[in-house]
């Protein structure tokens, strides 16, 4: 029987409403256990307080078989409404309630925008961003499909792998690739295949529906990774195996909990890569997939992001490779993503890439182009060495599998004239150099990315100034609540860079340093004023 007297109970229902018909996702909560906490105790502990009132029946399980001290909390008739703060609320509400390490809402988050297509082609603002983030298309560019393998020694690269006599081609990798899933096209018709996972619908096929509102993304950026040469356009490697997995209904607005499933079903399912065309907001069910996976010698990327201009989540986490976007000329591109987060660039302007309807391919920019065709150049790297022997030797060098790949990837990249390395990282990939590289190239040598730069403590000091970060906030515990205010003050318009958000009564009592609450537009604590839960600035 439900507990009458729950307070996390009372904020679910104030954060969620009644699921209709066709809605997305049901409202979630990952729930992380302390230490020592029994998972099936604790899960038992949480359905006795929240189940029974009306349409807030409740499934407690595991995020996944490899990280039983996370729980999800799903409330399938019910939503999360379109108020982040009251998410945040009720996942303080269930940290304290059931003494957990952290609890944290499975918010649907839009900081990852891509240009629309269907039913609105050339629109450059989706879900509110601001104008001018994508570049208008080259038309010389049709003459070229190709111009992106190139751009990074691709073609050099395959040569160089036959020349020796190695695997080419990403020959036998499998690179999993979280998305909206995939759909027949032409351009992956011949492609060797990995059975995949639909990780919404909890089944096998991970066929995209084409209907949420980002259609055709998964097949997009898969195109770029491991299409055939033998029709317009090619993926960097064409021959590994592609694990397809939908994760998401659109990367325009994600959800981190699936995100974290997938990664933990490609991980436990033989996935040699992972590429993430996604992104959004820290979540530490996300960052303990992240990690497992990098543990087990996965190399794991993601886009930096589009628009928001910092990077977003999981690329922004240290243990993530996080690939900034060019143009043809060798260029930022404009609507990249950059920082000190970023590891490498990558083509990102005007890739041609498949896409649902005719022409069967064109032009489409974003950071999700530039990781995945960055995480076929992993798959070429891992056939053309073997994958055994580079493990060994990261081993060897006390590095994981994914340290190496990162150091050599940055150590080998090309530097145009006049690169920033702060904002763009070590360069554009340079597939050629990287395959010919010595194993030992770059050590000792710093990386681009200073250690740190995924926390969301560089976030707020790229946003408020380093004298709004705060050294006793939990930033475990608010990390995400707080990622989600600034990055939403990073949307606003030029004259408009206070919080647009709503703060928590637990946020602002956790708050000590005067800048960042004069940031959050909350009150000095020399001001006799309280902070009631819900004040707006």
């Amino acid at each position: 029987m439900a507990d009458p007297h729950s307070t996390a109970r009372d904020a679910i229902v104030t954060a969620t409403h009644v699921r209709p018909d066709g809605a997305p996702a049901p409202a979630r909560f990952a729930l992380e256990l302390r230490p020592g906490q029994d998972p099936a105790k604790q899960a038992e502990r949480v359905r006795a307080a929240l189940a029974g009132l009306d349409e807030l029946d409740v499934t407690v399980e595991p995020l996944s078989e490899l990280d039983p001290d996370v729980l999800v909390a799903t409330f399938p008739g019910r939503v999360l409404a379109d108020d982040p703060t009251a998410a945040f609320v009720a996942a303080h509400e269930l940290r304290a309630e059931f003494d957990l390490a952290a609890a944290e809402p499975d918010l649907p988050t839009a900081f990852f925008p891509e240009k629309e297509e269907a039913g609105g082609a050339g629109r450059e603002s989706v879900g509110g961003f601001p104008p001018g983030c994508f570049a208008p298309e080259e038309p010389a560019i049709e003459a070229d499909p190709r111009w992106a393998l190139r751009a990074m020694r691709v073609p050099d690269a395959w040569g160089f792998s036959q020349a020796q006599q190695r695997p080419g081609r990403g020959a036998g990798v499998v690179v999993a690739q979280p998305d909206t899933g995939v759909t027949v096209h032409p351009e992956l018709a011949g492609v060797a295949v990995a059975p995949g996972r639909d990780i919404i619908d909890s089944d096998d096929d991970p066929t995209d529906p084409l209907t949420g509102g980002n259609e055709g993304h998964g097949t997009g950026t898969a195109s770029v990774l491991v299409s055939p040469e033998s029709l317009v356009m090619a993926g960097t490697a064409p021959l590994a195996r592609h694990m397809p997995i939908r994760a998401v209904e659109s990367v325009i607005r994600i959800t981190q909990v699936s995100v974290a499933q997938a990664i933990d079903w490609a991980v436990a399912s033989g996935a040699h890569v992972i590429t993430m065309s996604l992104g959004g907001i820290p979540s530490f069910s996300l960052h303990r997939a992240l990690r497992r996976a990098v543990e087990a010698d996965v190399i794991v990327l993601a886009a930096a992001g589009n628009c928001v201009r910092t990077v977003v989540w999981p690329a922004r986490y240290d243990d993530c490779i996080a690939v900034a976007g060019t143009n043809i000329r060798g260029e930022q591109w404009r609507g990249s993503c950059r920082g000190a987060a970023v590891d490498v660039s990558a083509p990102a302007e005007n890739v041609v890439r498949a896409r649902i309807g005719l022409p069967a391919v064109g032009q489409g920019q974003g950071t999700s182009f530039a990781v995945a065709m960055v995480a076929g150049v992993a798959a070429l790297w891992l056939a053309h060495h073997g994958r055994a022997a580079l493990v060994a030797a990261a081993r060897a060098r006390g590095e994981t599998l994914q340290t190496m790949f990162r150091r050599l990837l940055q150590a080998t990249a090309q530097r145009p004239p006049g690169w920033d390395s702060s904002a763009m990282g070590a360069g554009i990939v340079d597939a050629r150099a990287l395959l010919g590289a010595a194993l030992d190239l770059g050590s000792g040598r710093e990386s681009v990315e200073p250690p740190g730069a995924g926390a969301v403590e560089t976030l707020v000091a790229e946003a408020f100034g380093a004298d709004a970060v705060d050294e006793t906030v939990d930033w475990h515990q608010f990390g995400p609540e707080l990622a989600t205010t600034v990055l939403q003050a990073r949307l606003a318009g030029p004259a408009e860079r206070a919080p647009r958000t709503v703060v928590t009564a637990h946020l602002a009592a956790a708050v000590g340093n005067p800048a960042l609450r004069a940031r959050l537009g909350l009150p000095s604590l020399r001001d006799p004023a309280t902070v009631r839960q819900g004040e707006t600035r």
